[in-house]
């Protein structure tokens, strides 16, 4: 989801341009093998490269709920904010949102009962998490989806950069998540440079 900057938008979620969006999109073209799409979910028409393609938002002034709408679509996807760095291969997620029939959402690195939205792996059919949403706080309507956790099925695959990569390193992760402040362009990790470009 990308969105010009209005007055609901938080200090640390203005830095985005066209450019994050293709540096995720061109991570995970180098990190899945399998066919898929690329979708970014947009308030106006934009300029991107080949291989992007764009659905307008329903709300021309868009707030956070906008990121519950890519749901609306009812199918298989790996839904990432553009604060994420796909560092490894995606496959077996891709697989799992393909098949598995189930949502899994990532531990919330600081309350780890409960789920945050970093990154999102979800079957075909759960439109109603779209046309059930009435507004509000996107991840607390998220934590109330019957889920199982990503750290629980791919552990240690998806991780958040404060809550583990920054202490612990990158590992096995294949998609590092960043939430608020620092963002990736704030870093200098090499392992940035090599996998967000």
């Amino acid at each position: 989801m990308f969105w010009d900057a209005n007055e609901t938008s938080f200090e640390f979620s203005r830095c985005y341009s066209e450019e994050w969006v293709e540096r995720l999109h061109r991570g995970f073209r180098r990190n899945i093998s399998l066919p898929f799409r690329f979708v970014c979910f947009t308030e106006r028409e934009r300029e991107f490269s080949a291989g992007i393609e764009q659905e307008m938002l329903s709300n021309p002034r868009p707030d956070y709920g906008a990121l519950i709408e890519p749901y609306r679509q009812g199918e298989p996807m790996i839904l990432v904010g553009l604060d994420t760095v796909v560092t490894g291969n995606c496959d077996e997620m891709a697989a799992f949102a393909m098949t598995s029939g189930m949502l899994a959402l990532p531990r919330d690195p600081y309350a780890k009962h409960r789920a945050c939205t970093g990154v999102q792996l979800v079957s075909a059919g759960f439109e109603s998490v779209w046309s059930t949403y009435q507004g509000g706080d996107d991840m607390e309507h998220m934590g109330k989806q019957p889920h199982v956790f990503i750290d629980d099925v791919f552990p240690g695959q998806a991780q958040s950069y404060k809550g583990h990569i920054r202490d612990h390193g990158l590992g096995d992760t294949r998609i590092v998540y960043f939430h608020g402040v620092p963002k990736m362009d704030e870093i200098n990790d090499l392992w940035v440079s090599e996998h967000w470009r």
